[in-house]
C-alpha cells in the first residue's frame, strides 16, 4: 500500500477557520504516524477527522480516497480523487494531480455502475442509493461501491419504493423504478365492524317486528271494548283508552327500532364489503434502461411481467 503523503493544502474557494486547520494538520500528522505503525483503521479515522474539519486539504482528501480504495468502496474513493485532482489542476499542483489521475486510472475500470429508468415521471420525486441523494437526470449511470446496494424512491403523495441489489466490481446494473402507489388508508377492524353492524341491524330489525306484531296484537284487543261513532272514532273507556295509547307507542318504539336497524345493517353491509381484505398487488411493468459496459451498449428490459 502507497501512502500519498502530500501535505496539507488549503484552498481559498471554501475559507475554513484558522483554529479548524491547525486542528485538521494536526489530525494529519497524527494519522501519518498511525499509518507508519501499521494502525490502517485508526489512520483513516484520523484522516476522515481532518477532512471534516478542513475539507480543502488536497493532500488529506488524496489519502481518505487512498483509505476509500483500499477498504474497497471504489465508487467513494473514485469520488474522492475526482475532486483532488480538480483541485489540484485549479490550483497547478502538479505532484498531487499525478497522483490522483494515477489513482483514477485504475479504479474507474472496476467501478460497479447502476442504471435506474422510472416507469412514471415525479418531477419532485427524491431518489436515494445506497443512502445518497441522486438526481434524478443522473440516474442513468450512477456510480456505486461493490456489495449490497440500496434504492430508495419517494414522491409527494405516493408510498415509497425500496430495494437492494447485490452489484460486484466491475458490474453493470439495471433496475425500473415501479409506478410508485397512492397511500391507501386501511383498517384491519373495519371488516369486523362491519360483519358487528350487520348483525345487530338485523337482529333490530327482528326485534322491530315481533315489537309491531305484539303492539298491533294487543291494539286489536283492547280497541274491540271501544264503540265505533258514525265519525270513524273510537270512543272508549279511560281505562280502555289508556291501553290503546300504549299499544300506539309500543308500536312507534318498534318502527324506531326497525329504522335504526335498517340504517346498522345498510351501513354495517358496506363497511363490510368494500374494506379490502388485502392490498392490492400492482400490475405488470416492464422499463427499458440504458445499459453501458466497456464491451457493448444497448437498452435492457427490466421489470414484472
Amino acid at each position: 500500500m502507497r501512502w500519498v503523503v502530500l501535505g496539507v493544502v488549503v484552498a481559498l474557494a471554501v475559507p475554513a477557520f484558522a483554529d479548524d486547520i491547525k486542528t485538521a494538520d494536526e489530525k494529519f500528522e497524527a494519522a501519518r504516524k498511525l499509518e507508519t505503525q501499521g494502525d490502517h483503521r485508526g489512520a483513516c479515522a484520523l484522516f476522515s477527522e481532518s477532512l471534516a474539519l478542513n475539507p480543502n486539504a488536497i493532500g488529506t482528501i488524496l489519502n481518505v480516497g487512498l483509505c476509500a480504495e483500499t477498504e474497497g468502496r471504489i465508487a467513494t474513493a473514485i469520488r474522492y480523487f475526482s475532486d483532488a485532482r480538480d483541485r489540484a489542476r485549479e490550483q497547478n499542483l502538479a505532484p498531487q494531480l499525478a497522483a490522483a489521475e494515477e489513482h483514477l486510472t485504475q479504479l474507474t475500470p472496476r467501478a460497479p455502475h447502476l442504471a435506474i429508468a422510472f416507469s412514471e415521471s415525479y418531477p419532485d420525486g427524491k431518489l436515494l442509493v445506497a443512502n445518497k441523494i441522486v438526481r434524478i437526470v443522473d440516474a442513468s449511470d450512477i456510480l456505486v461501491d461493490p456489495g449490497q446496494v440500496s434504492i430508495v424512491m419517494s414522491a409527494p403523495g405516493r408510498v415509497p419504493y425500496s430495494t437492494s441489489l447485490e452489484v460486484a466490481e466491475g458490474q453493470h446494473k439495471a433496475l425500473a423504478i415501479p409506478q410508485l402507489g397512492l397511500p391507501v388508508t386501511t383498517c384491519t377492524a373495519c371488516r369486523l365492524v362491519g360483519k358487528s353492524l350487520v348483525g345487530v341491524g338485523a337482529a333490530a330489525i327482528v326485534t322491530s317486528v315481533i315489537i309491531g306484531w305484539k303492539s298491533h296484537s294487543d291494539w286489536n284487543r283492547d280497541v274491540a271494548n271501544c264503540t265505533l261513532d258514525v265519525s270513524g272514532t273510537y270512543v272508549c273507556s279511560q281505562g280502555d283508552f289508556n291501553k290503546v295509547n300504549s299499544d300506539l307507542s309500543l308500536g312507534t318504539t318498534g318502527t324506531i327500532i326497525g329504522i335504526a336497524g335498517g340504517v346498522l345493517l345498510v351501513g354495517g353491509a358496506a363497511l363490510w364489503y368494500f374494506t379490502p381484505e388485502r392490498a392490492e398487488q400492482s400490475g405488470s411493468h416492464v422499463s427499458f434502461v440504458p445499459v453501458v459496459t466497456p464491451d457493448q451498449a444497448g437498452l435492457a428490459a427490466v421489470g414484472r411481467f
